[in-house]
């Protein structure tokens, strides 16, 4: 049978040498994992600069397209106040008589008046 003391040095030989390797296990385990989080985030980091970029793109092409709508608009506006001004110096009266003929059509549209009756 060995001596005791000798038992004992090989017992803590063994322990340290087991804690020694739960600890590169440790270490290993963190470092996969610190280099799964830093891949996560660098993905995570590059797509939402893509959908940022993405978001600016389609903000400026609205702008532009409301910009197009906008000077579309003016010219069409301008161009029906030249024809109406033609009409009203060409034809005055019937400009008067449409003007006439618009507001009968609107007060007959309108509800008709109640009478107290007394």
């Amino acid at each position: 049978m060995k001596p005791l003391s000798e038992t004992a040095s090989e017992a803590r030989a063994k322990a340290s040498e087991l804690a020694e390797k739960t600890a590169e296990n440790a270490r290993a385990t963190a470092e996969a994992a610190k280099a799964r989080i830093q891949d996560g985030y660098g993905r995570a980091r590059a797509a939402t600069s893509d959908l940022a970029a993405k978001s600016r793109e389609q903000a400026d092409a609205a702008r532009e397209a409301a910009g197009h709508a906008y000077e579309k608009g003016k010219a069409q506006a301008k161009r029906a106040n030249s024809k109406l001004k033609d009409a009203a110096e060409k034809q005055p009266l019937a400009l008067v008589a449409g003007a006439v003929a618009i507001g009968a059509l609107l007060g007959s549209l309108l509800p008709k008046g109640r009478k107290d009756e007394d």
